[in-house]
């Protein structure tokens, strides 16, 4: 049967302190992946250091199919409950665009970017009860509706600025990436309620691009 394999990049013994927490969370993680998926084979690479975005604790990346990437801030204050609950929202957050792997794949596109992320952290909403993060609310909803003229016309262009539209660059703020897809994709199930991220994991991301032809 498909299981979660954790790897801890640990050889100087940095992860010490939190590697039992770190596979516990993993543990009770995949638990409740397998009560509303099918199981999957995920290898979870954890490594310590400074997280992307510098005031997360944890961040995520899953760039390929069965490889989720977890690093986390090894400060001392950042341990325990707090470092589990962290732990989980990523985990969830990365097993989402492993789901996705397994289908559409993340996308090449902005709009298959920004369709990718705003399901996965739907989904983290979907698993667990919990404030939004930064990033799903890094900008003000005037913003994403500044820039919802231009997500619509460069949808398809795979030619895109990820680092830009993700994590800021010139005048594009921070994170917006992030909040604009979560936007879209809260705007799609509030027309579709019988729908969910879970549902939508293989969704092909041109059903969303009707969220960005009217104002927010």
């Amino acid at each position: 049967m498909p299981s979660w394999t954790i790897h801890l990049v640990n050889a100087r013994d940095q992860l010490g302190p939190h590697a039992e927490l770190i596979r516990q969370a993993c543990a009770e993680a995949e638990s409740h992946m397998a009560a509303v998926a099918p199981p999957m084979a995920l290898d979870i690479v954890v490594s310590g250091g400074r997280p992307e975005g510098g005031s997360l604790l944890v961040s995520g990346h899953c760039y390929e199919p069965g490889v989720i990437g977890l690093r986390i801030d090894l400060s001392p204050t950042h341990a325990g409950e707090n470092l589990r609950w962290e732990l989980l929202k990523s985990l969830f957050h990365e097993a989402h665009h492993a789901l996705r792997w397994e289908g559409p794949g993340y996308g090449s596109t902005l709009g298959g970017a920004l369709v990718s992320e705003g399901l996965a952290q739907r989904f983290v909403h979907e698993m667990m009860d919990c404030p939004p993060e930064p990033f799903e609310v890094a900008v003000p909803v005037s913003t994403c509706e500044a820039y919802r003229p231009h997500a619509l016309a460069r949808f398809d262009d795979a030619d895109y600025d990820h680092e830009g539209w993700f994590f800021g660059a010139a005048a594009i703020p921070n994170w917006l990436g992030y909040t604009l897809g979560k936007r879209m994709v809260d705007r799609f199930l509030a027309a579709h309620p019988q729908m969910t991220a879970l549902r939508l994991a293989h969704a092909d991301a041109a059903v969303f691009r009707q969220t960005l032809v009217s104002p927010f």
